[in-house]
Formats: structure tokens, sequence, C-alpha cells
């Protein structure tokens, strides 16, 4: 043991553990039956590792390091470090053998049956000033005031560990503590980019609530700490994933589900998966974005004895666990691009309760992205006209036409200028008298019937006179309308809004011999509209024939 204390007074790191673990665990490790009560588990602080507190718990329990692997060590670690031809492996509940002591860096990493089987689940304190400043002592540093290691104590360990090998610590370079443990970040903020209107108040809460977290005024728990982005390709959810972490002036660690599913077979998904909620799990402030976030699937109502359910009842428990166990400073954004196919276990309260939908950009939104992506160099009237040229397009694809124009004004060696927008306009056709008549007619049938049962007050219609034929659809006409409040819908009301949604095919059926496709085909559309309505209507509320 003198050779251990010897080598760990040599190692302020491991040293500042010791006298952490010795503080938590005073009186157990003494007793003389504790080598007979089990095991139990420690879990370190957030933002600590693990793999240090192992070190010094050799040394607190005079136990000798396992030199040949450690698969039945009597202290081992509940996610080992994955380090090449290393012998150590997850934890499991038939590999116990001769374990006294298990680390855990959250207790979400332990296995239930395994928590069960333990004797004492410890949560490890920060280190208090005094410990702080024993290690600056071992480090060759004169110990610091109180005051300052006081302010020390309650951060991540790597700010901790940088306070103990520096030389001396002024007041002022304590008050920079608070920007030691936040990550550099690059690229735009959330509130200097153009659209996200409906989001960007829940951020702007948020990033005042974490600045409140980050001065110790305010728990981690009281913050909401997940929200899902849902809408149409192109609508800026990854973009919005970057400028929401720089705004909070935390990491961004991307990921998607296909990349967890892509790792292998079952336990391959799931430890990748772990892996992405480990790396964000380091209590100095992340932000975890997972595209394909509907991917993770969702649980069957009922067995029914197909293979695939336990498949997706294993993903969707381990995923629900490590939503709960997240550390501090970690706050989950879920891409998707169809919201309804998410379990409903993953959207209760204390999980991810924030749902915010992203549109297409209207027309004085499309203004402001060309503005912001020309650095606000052109005439913003000049803009607001060729937005008005760009119905239907995304905010991806303005980014694009404004990289394109620059291409094409670099290549007569100039700077960009509002003609290079417009030379990159799409060519549009324009509808004849007859389709303009048809659109009418369709828009007509919306306005007529809205009207008639109530569900507005008045109703402006708009139609087009020309389309850009390489989109995906034509919006050749639209129906505003002022809609009368309706808090409490019943039965007859929620057929109102379909009969609406419906209306405008049925007036092509009453004044042509066919109908158009133009009720249909893409989200967002009337059919698909009034299809959600009834699904809702039915499967949700209950209103169908039978419950």
């Amino acid at each position: 043991m003198g050779d251990q204390f010897r080598e760990l007074a040599q190692d302020p790191i491991s040293f500042l553990a010791y006298c952490v673990l010795r503080r938590a665990l005073k009186g157990w490790s003494r007793s003389p039956h504790y080598r007979e009560d089990g095991f139990i588990i420690l879990v370190v602080p957030p933002g600590h590792r693990a793999h240090v507190y192992k070190s010094a718990m050799h040394l607190l329990l005079d136990i000798e390091r396992e030199e040949w692997g450690q698969q039945y060590g009597k202290i081992r670690l509940a996610s080992p470090l994955k380090k090449k031809g290393s012998a150590d492996k997850q934890v499991s509940v038939f590999d116990l053998k001769g374990l006294r002591v298990l680390i855990a860096n959250h207790i979400g990493e332990v296995p239930k049956d395994i928590r069960f089987a333990a004797q004492r689940i410890v949560d490890v304190e920060t280190p208090q000033a005094r410990h702080i400043n024993a290690a600056r002592r071992v480090a060759g540093r004169s110990p610091i005031s109180n005051e300052h290691a006081a302010a020390l104590a309650g951060r991540p360990q790597n700010v901790i560990v940088a306070a103990i090998f520096k030389k001396t610590i002024s007041g002022k370079e304590v008050a920079e503590l608070n920007d030691l443990d936040r990550p550099d970040v690059a690229g735009p903020c959330l509130f200097e980019l153009p659209g996200y209107h409906d989001v960007k108040p829940w951020v702007h809460e948020l990033r005042r609530d974490v600045e409140q977290w980050r001065r110790g005024s305010l728990a981690w728990k009281e913050l909401s700490r997940g929200v899902i982005l849902s809408g149409p390709p192109g609508t800026g959810k990854t973009l919005f994933a970057g400028a929401f972490a720089t705004s909070l002036g935390f990491r961004l660690i991307a990921t998607t589900v296909g990349a967890w599913q892509s790792a292998g077979h079952l336990n391959d998904t799931l430890n990748a998966m772990r892996k992405s909620f480990d790396d964000a799990n380091d209590g100095q402030g992340a932000v975890l974005f997972i595209d394909e976030f509907d991917s993770v699937g969702t649980r069957p109502a009922r067995p029914s004895g197909h293979h695939n359910d336990q498949y997706w009842q294993i993903v969707i428990n381990e995923f629900l666990s490590l939503l709960n166990n997240l550390g501090e400073g970690v706050v989950v954004v879920g891409a998707t691009n169809n919201p309804e196919w998410i379990d409903p276990a993953i959207l209760r309260a204390g999980r991810i309760e924030n749902h915010f939908t992203l549109t297409l950009p209207d027309a004085s939104t499309r203004a402001e992205i060309l503005r912001y992506h020309t650095d606000g160099k052109l005439s913003f009237e000049a803009l607001t006209e060729i937005a008005g040229e760009l119905d239907g397009k995304s905010a991806a694809s303005l980014e694009e036409l404004v990289r394109y124009a620059r291409q094409d004004a670099r290549g007569a060696y100039r700077e960009l200028e509002v003609r290079d927008l417009r030379a990159r306009l799409p060519k549009k056709r324009p509808y004849t008298l007859e389709q303009q008549f048809r659109l009418g007619v369709h828009e007509a049938g919306h306005a007529l019937v809205s009207l008639a049962l109530g569900y507005a007050s008045s109703a402006t219609i708009e139609i087009k006179d020309s389309f850009d034929p390489t989109a995906t659809s034509f919006p050749g006409g639209q129906t505003s309308y002022d809609l009368v409040d309706d808090y409490l819908p019943t039965e007859a009301t929620l057929l109102n809004r379909i009969a609406v949604a419906l209306a405008g095919m049925a007036a092509e059926a009453a004044m042509f011999e066919h109908r158009s496709i133009g009720s249909g085909g893409v989200v967002g559309s009337d059919v698909e509209r009034a299809t959600a309505i009834a699904r809702r209507l039915v499967a949700s509320y209950g209103l169908g024939k039978s419950p």
C-alpha cells in the first residue's frame, strides 16, 4: 500500500478522487464485514471520469490492480474504456464473480438487475474546497483561498484539474471559470438567422435558464430539456441544431437513428445509441441532435407474435432509460418528417415535451433568408420582389440559389448583384386561361363552404398566373381564412373542417367533367389534411360510430 500511496501522491488528479471517495465511503471500507457484504455501485459526479476513481479505489480498499484482464476484477467500470486488446467488457449480471465496487458515470449505465443485486448505491459528491487545496499541495502548488477553492468545487473535473496545476489563481481568473467549461462553438447563433419565429421564444427562455444554471442559481431539473422539430425536407431542421447549440454555448453532437442501426445487430445498435448519449453526458453542456427521430420506432399496442416486436421493445426501452438518466447540461433535439410515428412514451412530460413544426418560408421570410445569405449588401426591396418569385422554395433551396449567383458573379470578376439572383430564378410557365379558371373554381369551393358552415368569417382567394415546372408541386391557388374561434371542437365542427378541405375537389366535380390532382399528392394537401382530421376523429378522439 505504501508504494501505491507514493504513486498516488505523485498524481494530484487521482489523489483528488481518493479524497472524495474516502469521504463518500467513510466507515464502510474499514468495516470488517465489507468483503462479505456483496458489492456497491459508485456513481461519480457529472463531468467527472469514472476511470480516475477506479485507480483511487484500489488504494482505498488496499486491493492490488488486476494485471491480466479485469473481467472478474474486484473493482470495475460499468462502461469500460474501449481499448484495443482490452479484456474489459460491459458489465453483466452473469459476470459479478469477485466484484466489490462497480463505478459508473451515471446510474443509467448500470442494468436494472445489477442495481437490484447491489448492496448500496452511492452518489459521489463533488470535491470540497479542502480537497482541492490538498491536491494543489500534491501538485507542488500553494493553497488558494477557501473562497476561490469553493468556487471551483462544483465545476467539471477538467476545470478543477486545470486550477490545480495553475501556479496562482486570482479573483479575476475565478471569474473566468464561467467561460472555461464552455466549449468553443462555431457557426451562427439562432437569433442571427431569419425564420424560426415559433421556436425562437422557447430558445430565448431556455438560454436565460441555462445562464442561471451555469451560475448555480437554478437546478437543471427545472429546465426544459428536449424538443422535436418536424416538417418537410429543407425547412432547416439540421441548421437549427447547430445554431441552437451556439446560442446556448453548448457542443453539438449530431447523429442519426440510421447510424445506430447500421452499427450491426441489436447489441451493436444499443451500444451505438449509448455512445451518443455518453458523448453528450459530460456535464459541460451539449445539444444531442438525433435525425430520423421517428425511426426509433414505436412499441406495438398489443403483442402480434412477430419477432420484430421484441426488437423494438428493447430499443425503445433502452432509449427511454437513456433519456431518463441524462446528466446535467444535455438538451436532446429530435428531427423528423413524421412526428406521428414516434412512440408516445418518448414525448411525455419530463422527456421530450416540446414540439415545433417548421414550414416552408413565406414571402417575407424568403426575403429575409436571401438578405442573410447575401450579407445584407443588396436592396431589401429588390430581394422582396425576387422572393415573390420563389413560392414554395425551402430555405436550403434559397441558399443554393445565392451560392450559384455568387459563382456567376465571380465568373464575371465582380461582386454579387441583384441581376445575378434574377438570372438564377426558375423559368416559369404561364397557366392557360382554362387552367386559371379551374384553379379559381377550386379555391371558390373552399371559400364558399367555409363561409356556409361557419368555419370562417371571411375568405380571400389568390390565383397564380404561372408556375415553376421544376418544382415538386405547383401551388396554383390559395385561400386564406379569418377563422371563427373553435376552442372546444365537436364531432360536427371536425366534420366541417373535413368538408372545407375537400370542398375544392367537390367544386371541380360540380363544374367539370373530370377532377384534377390538385387536392392531393403532397404533404399539406387538401386530402392529407382531411385524412389527418378523420384519423384523429376516430382513432384519437373516439368519435367514430363505435368507441
